[in-house]
């Protein structure tokens, strides 16, 4: 499916890059993280730039800068408080001047090791798609996950998701929930079954 976008939209980029896959989370993830990188979700900044008249282009959510596609996804402060949980879960240090792009990729700044790697941006990219949910969950119902249960949310979807993509993975969801970039929970085949 994302060769088929990129065989439709990329050309019409004016800076091509090449698909990034990772087969341990649902497409419609991956679909998400495409339009991220691409600036493709609807953001106040984006409706403007197409010409949507908005009262305001200030983020509803924190109302101290304008709604980009990274402001919303990993600036924000109710984005970075949950940011924070996750690089805490991971037992990862908190480093300024990453950015989003760095991050969806899968920052080596942040793991290196090539398996551990794969898993961390299944996780990080779990993370923005909750992010986002809540958000409109926030904007359009008036109603939001509490960051600690948004960072929940995130290790059990992360964790059925990729469980169920990979041969093997955690011996326990304890080891998942404790230490999810220990070499010794990992026993992965990372290739689909």
């Amino acid at each position: 499916m994302a060769k088929i976008i990129d065989d439709k939209l990329i050309s019409r980029e004016t800076t091509p890059s090449a698909t990034i896959k990772n087969n341990l989370v649902p497409q419609k993830i991956g679909i998400f993280v495409w339009r991220i990188l691409r600036k493709r979700i609807a953001v106040k900044e984006e409706l403007d730039r197409r010409g949507i008249d908005l009262d305001s282009l200030l983020c509803l959510i924190c109302n101290d800068a304008v709604k980009s596609v990274d402001h919303a996804i990993y600036s924000c402060k109710s984005a970075q408080e949950v940011w924070i949980g996750i690089l805490k879960w991971w037992n990862l240090p908190l480093q300024s001047g990453i950015t989003l792009d760095e991050m969806i990729k899968g920052s080596n700044a942040l793991v290196s090791v090539p398996r551990i790697k794969r898993i961390w941006q299944a996780v990080v990219w779990v993370t923005c798609y909750l992010i986002w949910k809540n958000r409109n969950l926030k904007v359009f119902q008036n109603d939001a996950w509490a960051t600690s249960k948004i960072v929940s949310e995130v290790q059990v979807k992360s964790f059925e998701w990729i469980k169920n993509r990979s041969r093997k993975l955690f011996s326990s969801w304890h080891q998942w929930i404790i230490s999810p970039s220990s070499p010794n929970v990992l026993d992965v085949n990372l290739d689909p079954g």
